[in-house]
């Protein structure tokens, strides 16, 4: 009965995660399934821990890495909000106009200050994204040391990580504070996985090893893609990512 409902589970968490593939990311409804999507990912996880009756250090916080997860669906778009800001306040725009330039005078007047506000309604909106992604791989990398060497390296990686982050963000001449901050959390939770499957195979080449490996791979690659691309149905490969973490609880 077990089995049944853990075939069940991951063949749901593949459907729903295609599904995702196929529905505007805009509403509710993509909202919904890709949470869903999520919940699936954590029960499977759940069931496999339970299947393989092995609720270890490796299996929590295997699951526990896929919570962050959430805060990606939450996506600020300050740009739009601003678009919108704009349209509505035409009538009164003549005397906008006047406190501009009166405001203008002023700044003239005193001393240059970075305007965080004016920064953020420029950024991609990304900064929460960049989080999850953070918190979602280092635990990714932590479950590691449970399968791989029990070492620091893994970890030491996204130092190298971010600095090229920095250097890609600023060659495409993105200099906007929060672009920039998103752009480096997401290329150190890259290094965090990436420096983990070294460590993890060169322990061993058992398959619940093997499975991680791939898994850390794939979601690293999904991590990356999203700093140059704004398409989010490739979160397939998110999703596929954690199925394959889950599988890899079921071979210990």
């Amino acid at each position: 009965m077990l089995l049944a409902s853990l075939i069940i589970i991951y063949v749901a968490s593949g459907l729903l995660g295609i599904t995702t593939i196929f529905i505007k990311k805009k509403g509710a409804l993509y909202f919904s399934i890709s949470a869903l999507t999520i919940i699936c990912l954590v029960v499977a996880g759940i069931l496999t821990a339970n299947y393989n009756n092995y609720f270890g250090g490796f299996s929590i916080i295997s699951i526990i890495s896929i919570f962050p997860i959430f805060l990606s669906l939450f996506e600020l778009k300050p740009k739009e909000i601003v678009e919108e800001d704009i349209e509505n306040t035409t009538q009164n725009f003549d005397t906008e106009i006047e406190e501009i330039n009166k405001n203008n005078k002023k700044k003239k007047k005193e001393k240059k200050k970075y305007n965080f506000s004016k920064s953020f309604a420029e950024s991609e909106g990304r900064i929460f994204e960049g989080v999850a992604f953070l918190l979602s791989s280092f635990l990714f990398a932590f479950a590691g040391l449970y399968l791989g060497k029990e070492t620091p390296f893994g970890f030491l990686m996204a130092i190298p990580f971010a600095l090229i982050g920095l250097c890609i963000t600023f060659m495409r001449k993105n200099h906007n504070f929060y672009d920039v901050i998103s752009n480096i959390l997401c290329y150190i939770s890259a290094g965090f996985l990436v420096g983990q499957i070294i460590t993890v195979l060169m322990y061993s080449f058992a398959l619940s090893n093997i499975l991680y490996a791939i898994a850390s791979l794939i979601f690293a690659s999904y991590i990356i893609t999203t700093t140059f691309t704004k398409e989010r149905r490739i979160n397939i490969l998110m999703y596929v990512s954690f199925i394959l973490l889950c599988l890899s609880i079921l071979f210990l």
